[in-house]
Order: structure tokens, then C-alpha cells, then sequence
């Protein structure tokens, strides 16, 4: 409860940068987690998903009061998907729309009362969208190595004494190279992101300053790198 006993804010989450497709809605402070590991295409799930939810609280989209969307980096088309859809909801229902980097998402779910948390998702290539955070339980993950497109040795390029927890694809896929890097990481496969904590954290950063999160414009996909087509048409370009 917020102070005065009102409920908190009605919020709907989305983040569809990676095969985690993470859809929550809070509604009068009961919250339906429909989040799940799928490999469809985000693009045939992700209304029925939020449809889903709204019935299993017995609301509609109509309640909703602020959205929280993940804006990468991760998957190209991933992300296009979460941010658009995010964009033409709280555009319609005219509601408060805030941002945030998929890795901040994921390492505001880890539970810990004092480490360092690296969110790796495979870039392929040998590299991995990525960040660092130091998390404790009562607070909003801190930045360490902002959200980007990296090679895992510059996610080590802090000095450390804390424990570090790893999560994400990335994190698994280059996991015997992240322990030559730190030999007491600790690494959790298939990690699912609980849906209460981003919620508070989509709800905490909305708090500080609402005004940031008026106009749903401002939302924008953050890719940290061009695309495979992208880098093609450019070097079509200079041939000619």
C-alpha cells in the first residue's frame, strides 16, 4: 500500500529483447506474472499474453495506469516489438510510459543483499549485450558497466571484492570464460525474472519523476549496435 492506503499504481510490463518474453500486470496490488522462456516469435504471442493477464485479474488494458517497457539491448526484432507495442498502448490509453534497459530489468529481480550481478545476453560474434550492477534488496540496482555491446573480458575491467552473480544466455554460453576472468562467479541457468520486483522497479523510477515519463515518445529502442542489414547497406554504399 502507498501512504493513505490507496493501492498502488495499476502497471503493465513488457520486455520481449530476448526469448524471455516478460509480460506482468499489477492491478488493484495483485499481480499476474505471465512471464516465460519461448522460442515463437514474439509478434504472435505478446497480445494474447496481455489479454491473458488482464482476464486472469478480471480487468481490461482500460485499468492499466502506467506501462514499463524493456528497451534492450538485445534482439533487433525483439525489442521493436516490446517498444512498440508499449508506445501505441500508452499512447491509446494516454498513461505514463518509462524505459528501461532489459539488463536493469533482470538484475532488479535478483534476489541479494550485497553483489555485483552481470546480465549477458548472446550478441553472437563472441560478444554479448550486456551490463554490470551492484544490487542489494532495497534498492535500484547501480550501475557498474552500462547496458552495451561488449566482448566478456571488458565486463571485467572493475576492480571487485564482492560476490558476482550471472545471468542471461550470454552468461551461460561464455561461462568458462567468464570463470578463467573471476573463479568465484556464481552463474543461474534459465533464470526467469520475477515479475513483483520489476514491477517495484518500474514503479520506483516512475516515483522520482514522473514528469520523465509523460510523453511516450521519448521511448526509444536502444540497439547499441547496428544491424547485420544496416552494416551490409553501408558497405553497398562505399563500393558505389
Amino acid at each position: 500500500m502507498q501512504k493513505g492506503g490507496t493501492l498502488p499504481l495499476n502497471i503493465l510490463l513488457l520486455d520481449t529483447a530476448t526469448n524471455i518474453e516478460i509480460v506482468a500486470l499489477r492491478y488493484n496490488g495483485v499481480v499476474s506474472d505471465k512471464t516465460i522462456q519461448t522460442h515463437h516469435s514474439h509478434s504472435v504471442t505478446l497480445f494474447d499474453t496481455i489479454d491473458s493477464a488482464c482476464k486472469e485479474l478480471s480487468t481490461t488494458i482500460h485499468s492499466i495506469q502506467c506501462i514499463g517497457v524493456g528497451i534492450g539491448p538485445g534482439s533487433f526484432t525483439g525489442i521493436r516489438i516490446a517498444v512498440t507495442t508499449a508506445r501505441m498502448l500508452a499512447q491509446i490509453l494516454q498513461i505514463p510510459l518509462v524505459g528501461i534497459p532489459t539488463q536493469l530489468l533482470f538484475a532488479s529481480a535478483i534476489v541479494h543483499s550485497n553483489a555485483h550481478c552481470i546480465v549477458a545476453f548472446d550478441a553472437k560474434k563472441g560478444r554479448v549485450f550486456a551490463a554490470r550492477y551492484h544490487i542489494t534488496n532495497n534498492s535500484i540496482p547501480q550501475e557498474i558497466v552500462p547496458p552495451g555491446d561488449y566482448t566478456v573480458e571488458q565486463l571485467f575491467n572493475v576492480q571487485n571484492n564482492y560476490d558476482i552473480i550471472a545471468v542471461g544466455d550470454g552468461s551461460i554460453k561464455y561461462q568458462e570464460q567468464m570463470k578463467q576472468l573471476y573463479n568465484t562467479i556464481q552463474f543461474v541457468p534459465d533464470f526467469i525474472p520475477q515479475a513483483d520486483r520489476m514491477i517495484h522497479l518500474v514503479e520506483s523510477l516512475y516515483a522520482q519523476n514522473p514528469s520523465n515519463y509523460a510523453d511516450y515518445r521519448k521511448v526509444l529502442p536502444y540497439y547499441s549496435r547496428k544491424s547485420d542489414a544496416e552494416i551490409m547497406k553501408e558497405l553497398r554504399e562505399k563500393e558505389d
